[in-house]
């Protein structure tokens, strides 16, 4: 069974920012699951 971690983000202030730092994000293993206002959630697999 793969196991995850979860952060949640909070990313205002435009377009480009969020896709800066969801770019961030994504090359750090992050998958974004879900966009709620301003709020980003991410999970990502933890390695075993």
């Amino acid at each position: 069974m793969k196991k995850y971690e979860y952060k949640c983000v909070y990313i205002g202030f435009g377009a480009e920012k969020a896709s800066r730092t969801l770019t961030v994000y994504g090359q750090q293993g992050w998958e974004l699951v879900c966009v709620w206002w301003a709020w980003h959630y991410l999970k990502r697999e933890i390695e075993k």
